[in-house]
Order: structure tokens, then C-alpha cells, then sequence
């Protein structure tokens, strides 16, 4: 068996058997010996000295085909060839940089699809069952970002996430997604197509061994990997216990920085997300909001200059959201009786239209529900 095989079956071991004290001992090992290899060569005293740990923790890392586990990691070996996945060591120098900073992460991942790119990277994250207007919101916010080329880091979830990555893939741009399950098992099943679409020019990440289930204890640790890849979370729809708000709260504890997209005080739907803009989150109109939040040194690194909060460019508008546009004025404040008779949209999608011109800027909201079209600034 060659290095790079042995190294990877040394992966599928770590996977199944690096857990707790376990992942800890394995962090402290790859860091100070610097590769599987060197993991591998060290005596069990030497390791449970490096690691702080007793000789129990450490000795089934050192272990190779040992006991009742040498079929199931043949199974492993089988699906890691067949899904084409790769294994990727904390040490690896194509392992997330910006994952590595965190307090935990995981010694092992397993990804598929492209190498994960070196580039500013933004999580757009939100409920299952969105709402049209939240998922107008990440298509909008994901599109903007991809464009600007910001990775958009999402859980492959359906609503918010499946949007998000769909949109950013759509403008060309680059999305990586984290997975609660094995990175060969395709959940949710019925987005099979987006995970294809994905795989060719995205990138799809797990810790979990290959052929994990998605059991719902899996997605709580999973969204730690999702605030760690990114520089900032935002939080576009999210109800009052939604796991979007546990990637909100491992984001504030790795210093990274929490954004929301404002919803409707009505709606349960958002009532989470808002209550994140009560606690101090950075208020989202449009992708601006966000790439201005950048370091300096990542937005320098963008395809275009973020623009100011207060900028509203021209963006590629929806037809609804076209049609609305055209119908506001700029002179005339206009309610939404009228704006709707001049278009001939139902009220879900005049809703979900303003929201789409509300995240881009290019409606201003007025006291007693008037609308009129922004100014443009000379």
C-alpha cells in the first residue's frame, strides 16, 4: 500500500474512531508531528504524551485492521473510490484555512467536487421551510455574493440553503456545502440534481465516515464546521429555534461576525432572525451590507469593490421584481392598492418582489406602507 493510500485508509480510521477525547488527542497529534505518517510512527507513550491523554485514547489511533472494524473499513475504502471523495488532514495545506482557526476543528474531513477555493468566504444559512421572500432573499443575497467572488457556504438543507447554492452556482460563481451525513450520502434525496450540479464546480464537506446517516444529532455539530469555513453568517429567515441560530452562536463564539436579513414582526418564521438584529447583528439590505463587513485585506481580493451601504446598482431584478420597479416612482410616493393594480400581481408575489427590491436598494419604504423608487445619487 502506497502513502497516499494508506494515508487515506488512515482517514476513514480516524473518522470512525476520532470522537471526543479522541478528536482532541488527534488534533494535538497532526499538529505536533505535522502528517498522518509522522501520527502514525510515533511509540503509544510518545503519542499519549503529545496528546495529554491516557494510553486508552490514544492506542485505537495508533491501531491499524485490528479487532471486529477491519469489514467496515474495507466498506469505507469501497465508497470513499467509488463517490471519488478525498480525505483531507488538518495539516493538508488544501484543508480551509479559515476552519483551521477555530477552537475544534474537525482532524479529518472528506470532501467531494472541487478543490475548496481560497477566497473570501460567506454563509447564507436560513429556514427549511422558507417563505417565498426568504427564499427570494438568498437567491438575491447568494447571487450578489458569488458574483463579487465570495464563496457561499451553506448546509445543503432544503429552503434557504438548496437556494442559496442554487443561486450561486447559477451567477458562476463558487459554493461549498457542509453535510450532517456522509459526504457520498445525498441528503436531502430529492436534491440529487443540485448535488451533481454542485460536485462540478463546488464542493461538498463532511466529518462524518462515509455512508453516515442523517441522524438529527449530526446537524448541531455539523453547523460548527459552517461558522468556522466562514467569515461571517448570515442568517436570512429563521424561527425562534432554529438551527440557523446554532450557527449563529458558534459564529460569536470563533469571533466571526453574525449579519441577518430583517423579516416581518408577524411572521414566526422570523421571529429568530430578528431577534439576532435586536442582539446587535449587522442589518442586511443587500449583499453590500455584507462585503463591506469584510476584513479589508479579503475585500481587496474581490472581482469588484463592495459597494457602500448606501449604493443601489442596477442589479438583474426577477420579472416580478422588474415589473414592481418600473411601476414606483421616484417623485411619487405610491401604496400598495396602486402598485399592485399596475402590475397585476397577487399579494405573495408583490410581497416577495418589494423584498427582492428592498435587499438590492431600490425601494424606499415611507411611513404608512408608501413606496417610492430611490434617487439616484450624482
Amino acid at each position: 500500500m502506497d502513502g497516499a493510500a494508506n494515508d487515506a485508509r488512515t482517514g476513514l480510521i480516524w473518522a470512525r474512531k476520532g470522537r471526543g477525547k479522541a478528536a482532541r488527542a488527534l488534533r494535538a497529534l497532526l499538529l505536533t508531528a505535522g502528517s498522518p505518517a509522522a501520527v502514525r510512527a510515533l511509540s503509544p507513550e510518545e503519542a499519549a504524551r503529545i496528546a495529554g491523554e491516557d494510553l486508552s485514547v490514544v492506542m485505537p489511533l495508533l491501531a491499524a485492521d485490528e479487532g471486529g472494524e477491519t469489514e467496515e473499513i474495507r466498506e469505507d475504502v469501497r465508497r470513499l473510490g467509488e463517490s471519488g471523495a478525498r480525505v483531507l488532514f488538518l495539516t493538508d495545506p488544501g484543508y480551509p484555512a479559515l476552519l483551521r482557526e477555530i477552537q475544534d476543528p474537525p482532524p479529518v474531513l472528506f470532501a467531494r467536487g472541487t478543490a475548496y477555493p481560497d477566497a473570501p468566504a460567506i454563509a447564507v444559512v436560513g429556514a427549511r421551510r422558507a417563505s417565498r421572500a426568504g427564499l427570494d432573499a438568498a437567491r438575491v443575497l447568494a447571487t450578489s455574493l458569488a458574483e463579487a467572488g465570495v464563496t457561499v457556504i451553506s448546509g445543503f438543507a432544503r429552503g434557504v440553503d438548496a437556494a442559496a447554492h442554487r443561486a450561486a452556482l447559477e451567477a458562476g460563481g463558487k459554493t461549498a456545502a457542509v453535510f450532517g451525513c456522509g459526504v457520498d450520502v445525498c441528503y436531502p434525496a430529492e436534491q440529487k440534481a443540485l448535488l451533481v450540479e454542485l460536485l462540478s464546480s463546488g464542493t461538498a464537506l463532511s466529518e462524518f465516515p462515509l455512508g453516515a446517516l442523517p441522524e438529527p444529532w449530526n446537524f448541531p455539530v455539523r453547523n460548527r464546521i459552517l461558522a468556522g469555513l466562514a467569515r461571517i453568517v448570515c442568517v436570512v429567515e429563521a424561527a425562534e429555534k432554529s438551527g440557523s441560530l446554532i450557527t449563529a452562536r458558534y459564529a460569536t463564539g470563533y469571533g466571526r461576525d453574525v449579519a441577518a436579513v430583517p423579516g416581518s414582526i408577524l411572521s414566526p418564521g422570523a421571529v429568530g432572525s430578528n431577534a439576532l438584529l435586536k442582539d446587535g447583528a449587522i442589518f442586511v439590505r443587500n449583499a453590500g451590507d455584507l462585503l463591506s463587513e469584510l476584513p479589508e485585506e479579503e475585500r481587496r481580493r474581490l472581482k469588484r469593490a463592495a459597494p457602500a451601504r448606501d449604493a443601489a446598482p442596477m442589479p438583474s431584478l426577477s420579472p416580478d421584481a422588474a415589473a414592481v420597479h418600473a411601476a414606483l416612482d421616484a417623485d411619487e410616493a405610491k401604496d400598495a392598492d396602486t402598485l399592485l393594480s399596475a402590475t397585476g400581481l397577487d399579494a405573495a408575489r408583490f410581497s416577495a418582489a418589494l423584498v427582492h427590491l428592498e435587499l438590492e436598494g431600490l425601494v424606499t419604504v415611507l411611513p404608512g406602507a408608501l413606496f417610492t423608487r430611490p434617487r439616484a445619487k450624482s
